[in-house]
């Protein structure tokens, strides 16, 4: 399929929006007895990806179905909540075989209400996934891998939250550890780690559904193998924030949180790393049917192979506008600022993403979407920077 021809098959699907309206409404569900509900449901979606493998030169063009069943069972009585939730992704490119996945993912979740004063909540997630070729540990050599990078994830973690909504004072802690391994042997094994985590949240109520908070939290990162003659990657790492959440006022909601951050290294041969850090999002709802969403961070990633670690910063505008009931659409920007810090080679990745999806509710069980995203990567290190543009057309259905 032809760049041309998918383009009429969107400018197709999207006209088909000017119909009569109808309210959308959420999946059904099967009631399995007990108060457990089994969801299922189907995503498709028909992609023309003109550079598959994120290439500078010699870019990969290819059209994509990607096939996205999920299964979701789920219990709750107004006191504790569970939901159990697998999903599969298979990609089939029709022009590159060798960029092929199947992927899936489960993820578990339970929460109790003790008492008015007391909840817990638990998470487990895990993943057999892949990094498509072109990013993660390819970048800028994607045309030089035969197959993406797979690996195996998991997350556990707990939430313990102290007071209610409208308490003067909340206390939430959380603590987790997550592992993720590559497949490949001695050739991914440096990728190979395990982490663990821990925050603590104090949150005031200030009224007026304003509420002030504090957080310090920490991760440590441990890898399971170094090469001889290279420093390890361990290391820890602390976060300390203050900042303000609120809700409905003047026709806005949100949390800003700002502070910093420290990266401290086992091996002394690896310079420690303090900066800022801040996590900012923001509705502004100037109607009830259109929304505009502002995100921004200040974080650290850990290496894709160059450097000690990654300075990301990420700016993200989207806008959400319901033109009737069944048509609605998003626009979103985003600009992100990759610097990898430390090492030999000095490096920094500037990447521009916008889309546009329109989404069209046929039925209550039925939806279509259609869209393109465009992205642009500049990086001061050669062979890094790459274009890529992205139509799509796709459906979601349910019960």
């Amino acid at each position: 399929m032809t760049k041309r021809n998918l383009s009429a098959a969107v400018c197709l699907i999207t006209s088909l929006g000017a119909g009569t309206a109808l309210a959308q409404t959420e999946a059904a569900s099967v009631k399995l007895g007990k108060g457990i509900h089994f969801t299922p449901s189907l995503n498709l979606d028909l992609q023309n990806d003109d550079n598959v493998t994120s290439a500078e030169e010699n870019q990969i063009e290819s059209v994509i179905l990607v096939t996205n069943p999920n299964f979701l069972l789920a219990a709750d009585n107004g006191v504790s909540a569970y939901s159990l939730n697998y999903s599969l992704i298979q990609g089939t490119h029709f022009d590159s075989e060798d960029d092929n996945y199947l992927d899936h993912y489960v993820t578990g979740n339970a929460d109790w209400e003790l008492d008015s004063r007391n909840r817990l909540a638990l998470s487990a997630n895990f993943t057999d996934g892949h990094e498509p070729r072109g990013t993660g540990f390819s970048q800028g050599s994607g045309n030089a891998q035969t197959e993406p990078d797979r690996f195996a994830s998991n997350d556990f973690n707990g939430t313990y939250t102290y007071g209610s909504d409208t308490a003067k004072g909340q206390l939430v802690m959380q603590l987790g550890v997550a592992d993720k391994d590559y497949e490949g042997g001695m050739r991914t094994a440096t990728r190979d780690r395990g982490t663990e985590y821990g925050s603590a949240t104090f949150k005031y109520n200030a009224g007026g559904r304003t509420k002030l908070l504090a957080e310090v939290g920490r991760r440590q990162f441990a890898y399971d193998y170094t090469a001889d003659g290279v420093e390890t990657l361990d290391s820890a790492e602390m976060r300390y924030q203050v900042g303000v959440t609120w809700q409905g006022t003047a026709k806005t909601s949100g949390t800003v949180k700002v502070g910093a951050r420290t990266k401290q290294f086992e091996s002394a041969a690896r310079e420690d790393y303090t900066g800022p850090s801040w996590e900012v999002g923001v509705r502004w709802e100037p109607k009830t049917h259109s929304a505009f969403d502002f995100n921004t961070a200040r974080r650290s990633d850990e290496t894709s192979g160059v450097g000690n670690f990654i300075d990301v910063q990420s700016y993200t505008v989207s806008w959400h506008h319901a033109w009737i009931d069944r048509l609605s659409s998003q626009v979103t920007f985003d600009h992100a600022i990759n610097e990898y810090k430390g090492g030999a080679q000095a490096r920094e990745d500037d990447v521009n993403t916008g889309s546009l999806r329109l989404n069209y509710q046929a039925q209550r069980w039925l939806a279509f979407n259609a869209g393109i995203s465009l992205s642009d990567k500049e990086s001061t290190a050669d062979g890094f920077s790459y274009e890529k543009n992205m139509t799509f057309i796709g459906l979601q259905a349910s019960l």
